[in-house]
């Protein structure tokens, strides 16, 4: 008789994009730092507190790269560099810069728990040019230097936080000085010396499992064939076709050796980019020695020939029997590569939901959702095992919880051991447990949410993006593949690296109107900024495209519009009201300027200009 237990994949995705370096070789972007400092150590560390019960880690090239580079190469990012300088030497190019930036943190959960910190939030007050141009001029020396502290300090785990020597530093609170700075990189260069070793570990002791993603994140299928897309959204626009299955298969075979370098052992399950699978990648899978990988319920839905999964006033799913299962796709040989497939609504509850109540109320709901499955399961007399996979985001949620999610994460793993009835496990333990499972004929090309690529293909900046794509990789090609160009064994081997950290999913993520991170032109750059790379080492003239951003500059809506007709008086100063009805736009970082703003009345429009030292300049056209 089948055991009474529902088995739990828990899953957790470790991810950062390729962050470039400027022109001193400083990282532009602090997000790979602090997210080991505030994330993926303690999410490793929090399990290993609960023995009995067993996780999954996926740890990306792309992260496990940079990683490397800040352990063992000293690297640093923009955010360190700009606090490292002591406060007494700012220039107003960084102390502008620390003012924007230096609140980058949720402001209720991170900024608002340390009252030195969210006193100066408050004091800087709003994020428009204006408030930025004031703030520089009240913001003290002291207040710089607290600023610097504090924005490094919230982005420790509370782990960190709640020992010394950093709990020194947040007793202390204000009033830090210059040496206090080395305590926080000292710690922040030991954590994330411990990262990796750590999970290490833990899979060695046999708690949890590490997978792999490949090398540089890419959607992998639509490496081999861009035309794919046209299965799941027949209608969508594609670019030129872009199918290039060496490519594909190398990223596989890198993301195979970094781990082992990594891990001391090859890795069995792979989570691809975006989870994005499709019938033609897995003879590539299997050939770099995978036997397992994982995506979306979406795919799964296809793939039976189901529109999608019901579920119904519980949002339990109506077809438990059908989700809660991996299956076997095969290569032309026979050989067998078990798919696991990810519960949408569960998933997205921890990565979207929870964080607005509190961590015992979510884990104790997140467990009744699990036994109404188990209950399900039981009245349609389906025939087990079962197995239910939740998989996320690993790091970005934490922010929005109280805490960083530790109250969530501690209940539910002391949940989750103390059950008779559901039980964790990865999924190499879950194959070898019970190998014989059923099979799919196709798996329908999607991802982890859609079954589709809609997000990485098919808007105009993204068809622009693979436009490019192809032209730099078919000039490569003449050196690696047809081999009728020939460059030092060493040069193509870099051309190929810049090549395929183009071919990164994150950059055609921000491509197009369905995703906006607020700054997609920073990856736009990127971007383009690798293929330049590749023909300049290779000896090639830099085709103009690589100058032209993909992303065009968008109009600027006013701060504040404009409220009606007025007259001011052209005189090289603001009396009170006479510009309270004009529109007002602020400048851009960098600017010489801090604004500008229009008025007219029936005869005239008339403009000021500010200059971003405080002054303020006024002119009228006659219209």
């Amino acid at each position: 008789m089948a055991e009474d237990v529902l088995y739990l994949n828990l899953m957790w995705h470790q991810h950062q994009p390729l962050y470039y370096k400027d022109e001193n070789g400083v990282y532009t972007r602090p997000w790979v730092r602090v997210h080991a400092t505030k994330d993926y150590y303690d999410m490793a560390y929090l399990v290993s507190q609960y023995p009995n019960v067993h996780v999954t880690f996926n740890l990306t090239p792309v992260l496990l790269r940079q990683l490397e580079d800040f352990v063992n190469n000293g690297a640093k990012d923009l955010y360190w560099v700009m606090t490292e300088k002591p406060a007494n030497q700012l220039s107003e190019d960084d102390k502008r810069f620390i003012l924007q930036r230096f609140f980058d943190a949720n402001w209720d959960k991170l900024i608002g728990r340390y009252p030195r910190y969210k006193e100066l939030l408050e004091k800087r007050g709003g994020t428009d040019a204006e408030a930025i141009q004031n703030a520089l001029t009240t913001f003290t020396e002291q207040d710089f230097r607290d600023l610097q502290i504090w924005w490094n300090l919230v982005w420790f785990d509370p782990m960190f936080l709640n020992q010394p020597p950093l709990k020194d530093l947040v007793e202390k609170g204000r009033n830090f000085s210059e040496e206090d700075k080395e305590i926080i990189f000292r710690e922040a260069r030991r954590i994330m010396a411990e990262t990796v070793p750590l999970h290490r570990k833990l899979q060695e002791a046999g708690q949890i499992e590490v997978t792999t993603t490949p090398y540089a994140h890419p959607i992998l299928p639509l490496l081999i064939d861009t035309n794919l897309q046209a299965k799941g959204n027949p209608g969508s626009d594609l670019p030129q076709k872009f199918s290039y299955p060496k490519d594909a298969l190398t990223h596989l075979q890198r993301s195979v050796a970094l781990y082992e370098e990594n891990f001391g052992q090859p890795p069995r399950g792979l989570w691809p980019g975006e989870g994005a699978v499709a019938q033609v990648m897995v003879p590539f899978v299997l050939r770099a020695g995978y036997s397992w990988m994982a995506t979306g319920e979406p795919v799964l839905a296809k793939s039976l020939g189901l529109d999608a999964f019901t579920r119904d006033s519980k949002e339990t799913v109506n077809q438990p029997d059908d989700l809660y299962r991996p299956y076997y796709v095969t290569n032309q040989a026979g050989d067998k590569l078990a798919v696991f497939f990810r519960d949408g609504v569960l998933s997205d509850k921890i990565g979207f939901t929870y964080s607005g109540v509190s961590g015992t109320a979510a884990a104790k709901d997140l467990i009744q959702r699990l036994e109404n499955i188990r209950a399900k399961l039981k009245e349609q007399n389906a025939e087990g095992p079962h197995v239910v996979s939740i998989i996320l985001d690993g790091e970005n949620a934490w922010e929005y919880y109280d805490n960083d999610g530790i109250e969530f994460l501690s209940t539910f793993y002391q949940l989750l051991s103390e059950s008779e009835t559901i039980r964790t496990i990865t999924p190499s333990e879950y194959i070898q447990k019970f190998p014989e499972q059923r099979m799919i004929e196709d798996l329908f090309p999607g991802a982890w949410f859609s079954p589709n690529y809609d997000t990485w293909i098919g808007e105009a900046e993204e068809n622009t993006a693979w436009d490019y794509l192809r032209q730099t990789r078919e000039v490569l090609a003449k050196y690696d593949i047809s081999k009728v160009r020939k460059a030092p064994a060493e040069k193509i081997e870099a051309a190929l690296d810049y090549m395929l950290l183009a071919e990164g999913s994150d950059w055609f993520w921000w491509y197009g109107a369905d995703q906006d991170s607020g700054q997609d032109e920073y990856f736009d750059l990127g971007f383009r900024q690798l293929l330049r790379k590749v023909f300049e080492i290779l000896g090639e003239p830099v085709p103009t495209f690589v100058d032209v951003p993909i992303i065009q500059a968008r109009p600027v809506s006013a701060e504040t519009p404009l409220q009606g007709l007025s007259t001011p008086t052209i005189d090289g100063a603001i009396a009170a009201g006479e510009w309270d009805k004009a529109a007002y736009y602020p400048a851009g970082e960098g600017s010489q300027l801090a604004g500008f703003a229009y008025a007219m009345d029936a005869n005239n429009l008339y403009m000021r200009v500010d200059a971003a030292s405080g002054g303020a300049m006024a002119r009228t056209l006659d219209t």
